[in-house]
């Protein structure tokens, strides 16, 4: 009674994997026409890992007039033009902008750790955010009080403070949304001498379990005047292993595989932000790159 619908299932792969390489075959079309249009000099510009094998893989490649040989991966900026449809032909020129002149070394800037200070702060902004987003509302009332009488108002970034200024209760979206940064709040408090390991990136925390948080609560200037971080090269290696799971989650949704069972997509991407802004990426918490 069950072949029919294990068939089923192996039919409807084989349908969506289709649909998948006809929509890159079109998509590389394009992106072969720009660059005859940014490449005058392009020899034999081809499509490769399209047609047979591995889609991820995918690639435009040409030689230019002096003899060098380029390569455009494909697949990730296929993937981000099917969820931005209206802005795939200024995506695709941006990109194939960005690979043949790409900044400057000058432009670039070498990422700065935050400090025991920063880190503090932001864990108290966090508490802020996360409080709000209780699902009793009475609760998270007492949540913006508690920020409002700690001055912990100052430290949030723009995206928080429009969050937590609503006069109504924010949308259930934001809510959630902002909930989820329960898992950013971990990696700080590991960082801060608040527990001895980072749980398994499958484990979903309870952060008002962990009596560090607790103590920030209770006393975040104290807190913030007392905190320690671990040493740079343990929070570097968190960071590096954070962002190797992060890849492995993308691959399996870019695969349109399950995600690995060891994994959390939601507490990966939360735990590997805040790991990723301690260790100095991004201008300030609302724009962490998270590339993978």
């Amino acid at each position: 009674m069950r072949t029919p619908n294990i068939f089923r299932r192996w039919w409807d792969r084989q349908n969506e994997r289709n649909a998948i390489k006809n929509d890159l075959i079109a998509f590389s079309k394009d992106c072969l026409l720009a660059v005859g249009r940014h490449v005058p000099d392009a020899r034999r510009p081809r499509v490769r890992g399209v047609w047979y094998g591995d889609p991820t893989h995918s690639r435009i490649v040409w030689t230019d007039g002096a003899g060098r040989k380029w390569r455009w991966p494909l697949f990730i900026l296929f993937s981000v033009c099917q969820k931005r449809p209206d802005e795939r032909d200024l995506i695709i020129e941006k990109s194939l902008r960005n690979l043949l002149s790409p900044p400057p070394v000058s432009q670039w800037r070498e990422p700065e750790f935050r400090t025991a200070e920063q880190v503090a702060q932001r864990l108290l902004a966090l508490i802020a955010v996360v409080w709000r987003a209780d699902e009793r509302e009475d609760v998270a009332v007492e949540g913006i009080a508690w920020a409002e009488q700690n001055d912990v108002i100052a430290l949030l970034s723009p995206a928080e403070a429009l969050y937590l200024g609503q006069a109504q209760r924010p949308a259930h979206q934001d809510l959630v949304n902002f909930s989820w940064r329960a898992e950013a709040i971990v990696p700080l408090a590991w960082a801060l001498g608040g527990m001895p390991e980072l749980p398994p990136s499958c484990q979903r925390a309870d952060i008002w379990a962990i009596p560090l948080v607790q103590v920030a609560k209770a006393a975040p200037a104290d807190f913030v005047a007392n905190a320690c971080l671990r040493s740079l090269d343990e929070v570097a290696d968190e960071e590096h292993r954070l962002q190797d799971e992060h890849w492995h989650v993308h691959d399996a949704q870019l695969r349109g595989r399950p995600t690995p069972a060891h994994l959390d997509a939601g507490v990966v991407t939360e735990r590997r932000y805040a790991l990723s802004w301690m260790v100095g990426y991004g201008e300030s918490w609302d724009d962490v790159p998270v590339n993978t």
